[in-house]
């Protein structure tokens, strides 16, 4: 039954607490001996004082030693059980001694003990010490102590006339009769240890079964996690998010956005008909396939009738409803076919609707079919969200719905796709009461922040953004053609505006708001112009440091500025509608 490699320490456990148990039921018989001693000294037993006060106080001390080891030893040892039981055993033997035809019973108590550590070994030799032990207490029992009347008769042994008849019959009619009660016992002990053992190794082999199976299954979960986009870079002409909540250790749903070329986005909204290992695997096959015929068609609803195509061959279990896009960045064009998925919603002009058109048939579940191709284009500030049914069908007696998601999204619709996301789940995870997921739970959100024919960037005013700021800028100086040395000036420039900004346009307690880069071609210029809501400042209020001093007599600040009024052919600032409007012209 036990597996080469199954866990033991529930029999460790086991034996453990059989330890403490047996000291704790030791304890017990401590206190009906000093009981039994208490009523001896007031005229209760006829037993010799002297017999009684030796007897109870070596029984009492031998059945308190393992409440000793308990506080002050390890209990992990092997020998911890033989010691406990050995202690039992000698305890009741004293005992009998002075006192035998009172501790009858007490002999079973060897025995029960041993079936709690469930070991037919154990038991055996308990029994085989208790028979011993009770021959000879029921032996010494005749010259000492009370005496037992079925052994003596109902005298004190002091004036017994032991003959060998008598000791013949003793041992014949009553000490052996006894040890047979013992064997009996034992028997009955000894099957219920062996069968108690028997489902300890089963539940310790179901035990590793399922501990394999959760590794397994993290495993699986971390492998597919790692085959999910995690990194969600900076572009200036895009933002996505996706995250995906499987209901189990692994589960059937994905996503995936990856760039075809410098001007195509491609994103995946996908739920396999399953759940757990088999939908997962499934799902890595399904993703694969998307990708490889994406690279080689490039158009999705031909990219849906290729992969449907191979998902049928050799199916006849699971199908998967999938969303594909391909976003032009340059335009804002977006091509996508739907293949029996949920309906995304667009964002246009703040406001999240959901598109009209028809999902088509399921992945792999029929060959031929042909899907229709759709298109739209994306303006700057619109946002495609798409999800799976794990997000609407959140519920028990009633469903999340396609109402409140919109009506979750709209409330958020101002958010970035990285904080809107979080916003959406948070609500389903209101409206379930903290429930157990049924499905999974996958979203993706895509906006759109304009082609690059757009000269306008919004970026949050942080020093992690100045890279994505200057290579929007470069790129517009590089496409107007702008000489190396103007754009190196162009470029100390803008970092230096745009540092100061983030760190000194906003106050702590409001954090890092949003600021807007402008780049414009004029003729025979370049115009850059930032935009921020934050605490009006006219840097060109300042006056110029004055250069000619040591550095060290020099006032602190300015520096910045005044190198960008020096380097550039001018530089314009106003406050308007509640922000800084700060220009620099570079002319060429």
């Amino acid at each position: 039954m036990r597996s080469k490699n199954a866990p033991h320490s529930i029999f460790t456990e086991n034996e453990q607490e059989a330890n403490r148990y047996a000291a704790r039921c030791m304890r017990v018989m401590s206190l009906v001996a000093l009981a039994a001693w208490l009523m001896n000294i007031v005229g209760f037993f006829i037993v010799p004082p002297k017999a009684m006060n030796a007897g109870m106080g070596l029984c009492i001390f031998f059945f308190l030693l393992p409440t000793a080891v308990c506080r002050w030893m390890s209990t992990e040892k092997r020998w911890v059980k033989y010691f406990f039981i050995l202690c039992c055993v000698l305890g009741i033997t004293i005992a009998s001694v002075a006192i035998p035809k009172h501790t009858i019973l007490v002999w079973a108590a060897p025995i029960i003990l041993s079936c709690h550590y469930y070991s037919k070994e154990l038991t055996a030799s308990t029994l085989a010490a208790s028979v011993v032990c009770l021959i000879l207490s029921g032996i010494a029992g005749m010259f000492v102590g009370e005496g037992d009347p079925n052994l003596m008769g109902a005298f004190p042994t002091s004036e017994a006339i032991l003959t060998p008849a008598l000791f013949r019959k003793a041992v014949l009619f009553f000490l052996l009769p006894r040890s047979g009660i013992l064997l009996g016992m034992s028997f009955i002990c000894a099957t219920v240890a062996s069968r108690t053992h028997e489902l300890l190794e089963k539940q310790s082999h179901d035990a590793f079964v399922r501990q394999r199976m959760e590794t397994e299954l993290s495993v699986a979960s971390s492998i597919q996690s790692s085959m999910l986009p995690s990194h969600f870079p900076a572009h200036p002409e895009f933002d996505i998010f996706a995250s995906m909540t499987p209901a189990k250790e692994v589960g059937g749903d994905f996503y995936d956005f990856y760039l075809l070329d410098d001007d195509h986005l491609c994103i995946t909204v996908a739920d396999v008909s399953d759940k757990g290992v088999g939908a997962a695997l499934f799902m890595s096959r399904c993703m694969t396939l998307l990708k490889t015929q994406m690279l080689s068609l490039r158009r999705p609803h031909l990219v849906m009738a290729a992969v449907n195509d191979e998902l049928c061959q050799n199916n006849d279990e699971m199908f998967v409803t999938a969303w594909l896009g391909v976003l032009e960045l340059s335009t804002g064009k977006l091509e996508f076919a739907n293949a029996g998925h949920e309906r995304p919603l667009l964002r246009s002009g703040g406001v999240f609707h959901y598109l009209e058109q028809k999902p088509g048939f399921v992945l792999g579940g029929l060959e031929g079919i042909v899907y229709e191709p759709h298109s739209l284009t994306l303006q700057k500030g619109d946002a495609i969200f798409q999800y799976t049914d794990g997000v609407t069908e959140a519920g028990e007696e009633t469903y999340f719905g396609t109402a409140r998601l919109q009506e979750t999204l709209n409330q958020n619709a101002a958010l970035s796709p990285r904080e809107l996301l979080p916003a959406v789940e948070q609500a389903v995870y209101a409206f379930t009461a903290h429930g157990e997921r049924s499905d999974d739970i996958t979203m993706l959100c895509l906006a759109y922040q304009g082609g690059k024919n757009m000269n306008e960037l919004n970026v949050l005013a942080v020093l992690d953004n100045l890279e994505l700021v200057m290579g929007f800028v470069e790129e517009k100086l590089e496409h107007y053609g702008c000489p190396p040395a103007p754009q190196m000036q162009v470029a100390l420039a803008v970092e230096e505006i745009f540092v100061n900004i983030a760190n000194y346009a906003y106050s702590p307690d409001v954090g890092p708001a949003s600021i807007e880069v402008e780049v414009h071609e004029e003729p025979l210029e370049v115009v850059i112009t930032f935009m921020d809501k934050g605490k009006p400042y006219d840097p060109l209020a300042a006056h110029d440091p004055d250069i000619t001093l040591p550095l060290n007599e020099r006032a602190e600040g300015g520096l910045g500025i005044f190198l960008v009024k020096k380097t550039m052919d001018d530089v314009q600032y106003e406050y308007k509608d509640g922000r800084n409007i700060l220009r620099i012209i570079k002319r060429l």
